[in-house]
């Protein structure tokens, strides 16, 4: 992303949102792991560039979509942890770089077991 000031340009590299993204998910208890597996091979088919642990970045103008594939544990509140995401990264996001982001569309690809319940 190109950032024009009177002083000079800013840019941001896609690595640099998705890593923020990345902490933000991570952070996030209710969300075991993030997935790329074949979402991430279509991507490079599609757009010849990686997801990164399950991030792609899609820059429109001068606005940001991100979409995140995660991984949820048994028994979160899916939409509810979903929502939290989506505010927590639209937030830092544009706090931390001035970015304007359009949306971040979270997928949700799976759920893992609560091994906790089966012992």
């Amino acid at each position: 992303m190109l950032i024009q000031q009177t002083l000079g340009h800013i840019q941001i590299s896609d690595e640099v949102i998705s890593k923020m993204v990345g902490k933000i998910t991570s952070a996030t208890r209710e969300i075991s792991s993030m997935s790329a597996g074949l979402v991430e091979s279509i991507s490079k088919i599609w757009s010849g560039r990686s997801l990164q642990n399950g991030i792609a970045i899609r820059r429109v103008d001068d606005r940001v979509e991100i979409n995140v594939r995660v991984v949820m544990r048994y028994g979160s509140k899916v939409h509810e942890v979903c929502r939290e995401l989506q505010h927590k990264v639209i937030e830092q996001v544009e706090h931390f770089t001035g970015l304007s982001i359009q949306a971040v569309n979270v997928i949700v690809e799976g759920i893992t077991p609560d091994l906790a319940s089966t012992k």
